[in-house]
């Protein structure tokens, strides 16, 4: 079954710029679709199913991945996922900009036949994306005449090429392989925000050995599985604890720990500062 085609009139109103940065927040599921344009996805958080023709892939915080024109594909099994999706018209990668098609990166990841490239960001990575990601949603926004925002936001979108073939080129092809397998463990662990898992727990997603895991896991995001994890429930009790309403034991116990004071002790480990602290935080910014 084809689904519907995306037109590039209906983002595209400049005809010199052939960019658009949407930011969804959250992704919603999206049935099977293609574009006339190329579209670049870069999620920031949540997780989901990726589904193409050709088969399907999970999505976690740093999973990036190039779709040409033509391509069918979709969304769907989403949990809290937010993305950016950055659409650049087929002129816009036509050009030969100086040596950008002497990187191998580039060659591999944005003219890639037939296939849909991925490539896994670490934390360090997204932090550095991100910042450019913003400069470029808001320069391609600015309809103002004279102001050299076309100008700009095309050089972001350089930027943003180039760093991304770098990564890609920096990352071992063993690893770029793995990369989906990391992204089922993110995944599983987006699910099991409100639980401790195990190594065997991972170990078993990831079909590989505890070693194996951890190396690839902390050259990927420079923790290890279950710190990263950790990380993930820390995240989501401070969530909680902005919504307020909730005490700090039922933030804890939300969040998968038994004992008040050792969801306490990992609290502060990970932010550095105790949940009570925290909880003052936006509270008295309310009262």
């Amino acid at each position: 079954m084809t689904g519907p085609i995306l037109t590039e009139n209906i983002f595209f109103h400049e005809p010199s710029l052939q960019l658009k940065v949407v930011k969804r927040d959250p992704e919603l599921p999206f049935r099977l679709h293609s574009h006339e344009f190329n579209e670049l996805v870069i999620v920031t958080r949540g997780a989901g199913t990726h589904f193409s023709k050709n088969g399907e892939f999970q999505l976690g915080e740093g999973s990036v991945f190039f779709i040409l024109p033509g391509v069918q594909h979709g969304y769907k099994d989403v949990q809290d996922l937010a993305l950016y999706n950055i659409l650049i018209g087929e002129t816009m990668l036509a050009h030969n900009f100086l040596d950008l098609s002497e990187i191998p990166g580039f060659n591999s990841f944005f003219k890639a036949d037939e296939t849909i490239p991925t490539l896994l960001l670490n934390p360090t990575q997204l932090s550095e994306v991100i910042p450019i990601l913003e400069n470029m949603e808001k320069e391609s926004n600015d309809q103002s005449f004279g102001s050299g925002s076309k100008t700009l936001a095309y050089s972001y979108l350089l930027n943003l090429i180039v760093l991304l073939s770098r990564f890609y080129d920096e990352t071992p092809r063993e690893n770029n392989q793995m990369a989906h397998r990391l992204w089922n463990v993110m995944a599983f662990m987006e699910k099991n925000k409100n639980r401790s898992l195990t190594t065997g727990d991972l170990t078993g997603i990831a079909n590989m050995s505890t070693s194996t895991l951890n190396r690839y896991f902390k050259l990927a995001t420079g923790l290890s599985p279950i710190e990263f994890h950790l990380h993930k429930r820390i995240a989501y009790a401070c969530a909680l604890i902005q919504k307020r309403g909730l005490s700090i034991t039922e933030v804890a116990e939300a969040t998968g720990f038994a004992d008040p004071n050792y969801f306490s002790r990992q609290f502060r480990k990970v932010m550095d500062t105790t949940p009570k602290d925290y909880q003052k935080i936006f509270t008295s910014r309310f009262n």
